[in-house]
This record gives C-alpha cells, structure tokens and sequence, in this order.
C-alpha cells in the first residue's frame, strides 16, 4: 500500500468516526430529551451518554436543541455527496436525490428510533417543532450547495428551496407510511415515494384511454 492511498484510507476512518459521533449525539440528545423533559436535559449528560467530553460536543452542536434536530445540512454520507456531486449514480437528478438522501438511512433502526422520538419531542415541546422549521433554510442551503456543485454553476434559490421542499415532503411520507410496518425499509419506502411522485408528471393512463 503506498503512502498516499495509506493517507486516503486513515482520512477515510475519520470522516466515518466524525459522522458517527455526530449521529450519537443526535440520538443521545433526543433520547434524554423524551426520556427526562428538554429543560432537564443538559449537555453534559449527552456528551456522557456517547463517551465523550462536553467540549467534543461543541465540536458538531452548539446546543442542545441544535443536537435534538440534528444534523440537517449533512445530507446522506460524505462518500455518497461526492459521488452525487459527480454526476452519480443515474444523471437523473430527482433519483440521484432520492438516492442521496436514502444513503444516510444507516442504520434504519437508529433512523427509525430518531424518527419516533422526534415524533414524541414535537408534540410535547413547540420550541423542538419551532427549531424544525427554522432548520429549513439550512437545508435548502444544503440543498443549494450541493446543485451547484453538481452543476459547477449557481442555481436558481427559488429552484433550491422547491427541491428542499420536494425531498422534505417525500421523506416525511415515506417515514408515515411505515407506521404499520414496523419491519419495512425507510430507504425503500423513500424510493417507492419517488417513483409515485414521479407519476405526476407522466401522462395519465385513464386520461389517454379517454381520449382514444
């Protein structure tokens, strides 16, 4: 193994540690938010519950609420932005969307446990629900950034915010549709919530037997 592909690889387990660190706070944060209220919880006890120290915290979140929303702007995992800001993996962009967002899905039962505590957060606390919303304009910032990378030239904001808006909606979808499948796919429900909105913009097969 040569010295650079050594480098490449020791660069590699960082980024994965730092992802998951981040994604442990996030659960963390959220857990002991519902388990003992918002108010009691602090910061110290989430960077406890991951293992380390109160100042490594500062290092992904500047506060709690920030932990309990999670990383909004680290759209699927840094491998799978680079191979979407490459052109993968279809050249189709609402694909290559979908499919981006369905690479951070890892592991589906933290995803899913993220999901229903929120759930919970939101309902019993309306400064979690207020931090949500304000959270959108980072992910259309997100959203922004990487298009433009794709494209090599700005994008239109307008087009920004409804494509961070689309993906929003479809994955909140796909997230309820699997109340009643406890065992389904996140990632696969993601897809399928694709490929229905997609049906949108195709001819109606009822409209065209009409008009034949």
């Amino acid at each position: 193994m040569t010295r650079e592909s050594v480098k490449q690889a020791s660069g590699g387990l960082r980024e994965q540690k730092k992802q998951r660190t981040l994604l442990d706070l996030c659960l963390a944060a959220r857990r002991l938010a519902v388990e003992h209220g918002l108010d009691a919880t602090n910061i110290d006890d989430i960077a406890k519950a991951v293992g380390v120290s109160p100042r490594t915290f500062f290092n992904y979140y500047e506060t709690k609420l920030d932990a309990v929303v999670g990383p909004i702007g680290e759209i699927g995992t840094p491998q799978a932005r680079r191979e979407f800001i490459a052109g993968g993996p279809t050249g189709v962009l609402i694909e290559d969307l979908t499919w981006l967002h369905a690479a951070g899905f890892q592991p589906e039962s933290e995803v899913r446990e993220g999901i229903s505590l929120v759930t919970e957060l939101v309902m019993a606390e309306p400064r979690v629900l207020a931090a949500f919303i304000a959270s959108g304009a980072r992910m259309e910032a997100a959203i922004a950034e990487l298009l433009t990378a794709r494209r090599g030239a700005d994008v239109d904001p307008e087009f920004a915010s409804l494509t961070a808006g689309i993906m929003t909606t479809i994955t909140m979808r796909a997230a309820m549709s699997l109340a009643a499948d406890p065992q389904g796919s996140l990632a696969a429900a993601l897809h399928e919530h694709c490929a229905m909105a997609a049906r949108l913009f195709r001819p109606d097969d009822s409209t065209r037997e009409t008009l034949r």
